[in-house]
């Protein structure tokens, strides 16, 4: 069974040092918002109001009929300010660790991941014949982070408002799904909570899937560079290197 050697609970209100993908990832949804924003005006004007919407954000019936860039494209637009922001303070404050851990390169790819297979959850809930509207924004991707997060420091603590006690990690993500439970029951069409969960699962998933990627990469590295006399003698500088590179990578993470 696979875990995380996790730190001690500790709790802080110390703002996360951002990281060049967290950073070059909030830029990026920030100058897409700003673009929707001047081509507002212009969507009037043609008298094609949300059509950018209509064009990038994800709608199953639009995917199965070719349009298969939208689980990519729907996770940078915003319906709103305030929506934009929550989902960057998301980002923000759990991406960083992430993207220590994973790397920058491999951290875009799995924030990228989230959102494009969590979005693929909303297809459930439209076979199924409920009220549907193209989805948009970073939730899905942000709600996979937020997972990763709780598996790398699972009793990290922070205070959430208007709770007045601190709350770990593992409780917050709780408190997210109950929260999406009970929108999803109260009917709104506001919140894509299939997209939530989606990403929360993705999220859980890839951090599983990570580390084993690599174990086996790096496995199937040392048996194609095995040198029988080196292992004769005791001495396996190639397996070593690897083992280190594979401790560095996931220095945090043991197999047990």
């Amino acid at each position: 069974m696979d875990q995380y050697n996790y730190q001690q609970p500790r709790m802080t209100l110390q703002l996360p040092r951002i990281t060049w993908g967290v950073q070059r990832l909030i830029l990026l949804n920030a100058a897409v918002f700003i673009v929707q924003l001047l081509l507002g005006p212009l969507e009037t004007l043609l008298g094609a109001p949300d059509i950018v919407t209509r064009l990038l954000g994800f709608s199953p019936a639009l995917f199965f009929r070719g349009f298969l860039y939208m689980p990519f494209t729907y996770q940078f637009l915003h319906g709103g300010l305030m929506h934009l922001l929550m989902n960057m303070l998301w980002l923000f404050m759990f991406g960083p660790e992430v993207e220590r851990l994973l790397g920058t390169r491999q951290f875009v790819r799995f924030y990228i991941a989230c959102g494009a297979v969590g979005v693929l959850a909303t297809v459930l809930p439209w076979l199924l014949g409920a009220p549907y509207a193209p989805v948009i924004g970073a939730s899905g991707a942000a709600m996979g982070v937020l997972v990763a997060f709780a598996m790398i420091d699972p009793h990290r603590q922070f205070y959430l408002f208007p709770l007045p006690v601190p709350i770990t990690a593992v409780w917050l993500v709780i408190l997210v799904v109950i929260f999406n439970l009970v929108t999803a029951g109260s009917g709104s069409t506001n919140i894509s909570v299939a997209t939530h969960f989606g990403g929360m699962l993705t999220g859980g998933v890839l951090m599983k899937a990570i580390p084993a990627y690599h174990r086996w990469r790096f496995q199937d590295a040392r048996l194609r560079l095995y040198n029988a006399d080196e292992e004769a003698t005791g001495a396996d500088p190639v397996g070593e290197r690897l083992r280190e590179a594979v401790d560095r990578i996931f220095r945090n993470h043991k197999k047990q």
